[in-house]
């Protein structure tokens, strides 16, 4: 099943931390963008707002060459941090729609926290989606500036419900070739709608480490954790 059209607004900006991705770029070039609120910043499982309210601003462009690029800045707080900073996401790439339906799609991410550099990284990654699934596998070779090689691997997808309504889950594994601690699974289940403009969600979050009294950037985790997590935005 396709996704309705009123979720291809935050293709990209939203699936860096929020929304799956679930569709193909569009077929002519477009500048979009939201702005929003979130009760807690998760990414890969772990909160980047020490599980505090954040706000988002996110930026994207697609051409209708293929080639797309954006980003988003967050207000984001570490778990060892005393107070909020900026904390930035850009990438780039190129996807194209295959005879088959399918589309591919490739780039490279970057991600800044300007109050500690050491821990700026990039990584690339390479993607596959069809009508109501999609795949991504990304590969850092310095993960968070902690000399580790890592590789993560996730799954989304989404279903309509009714006209304004969508459900969608997703997966996603790390694996650290250098530490076997920064293993962790993580997953999702939301709901999500959207009128003229506006977005809405909600999403239970699940997060397993493979330490279970971790504390560090990572803040304190359980074996498994679940979350809560209520967002909402205004495209423009």
């Amino acid at each position: 099943m396709r996704v309705s059209t009123q979720f291809q607004q935050p293709i990209r900006t939203l699936a860096l931390s929020v929304l799956p991705c679930l569709l193909a770029p569009v077929a002519q070039a477009q500048l979009s963008g939201n702005a929003g609120l979130l009760s807690n910043y998760l990414y890969r499982g772990i909160s980047l707002s020490d599980n505090r309210p954040a706000a988002r601003l996110a930026l994207n462009y697609d051409d209708a060459s293929g080639w797309y690029a954006g980003g988003q800045a967050v207000t984001g707080q570490l778990a060892m941090e005393q107070h909020r900073s900026l904390q930035w996401i850009g990438y780039a790439g190129y996807a194209q729609r295959l005879a088959s339906g399918l589309s591919w799609e490739t780039g490279v991410t970057a991600y800044a926290f300007p109050r500690t550099a050491n821990w700026n990284f990039r990584e690339v990654y390479i993607g596959l989606s069809g009508e109501a699934l999609s795949a991504r596998l990304h590969y850092a070779p310095d993960y968070l500036g902690f000399g580790e090689r890592t590789l993560f691997g996730e799954l989304n997808g989404g279903w309509l419900l009714a006209p304004r309504w969508q459900a969608f889950w997703h997966g996603g594994y790390l694996y650290s070739r250098d530490n076997a601690l920064s293993n962790r699974a993580e997953a999702r289940l939301g709901l999500a709608t959207g009128v003229q403009g506006w977005q809405a969600q909600v999403s239970l979050d699940f997060t397993r480490l493979r330490n279970e009294n971790r504390n560090d950037i990572y803040g304190v985790n359980a074996t498994w954790r679940r979350r809560l997590v209520l967002g909402v935005s205004r495209a423009f």
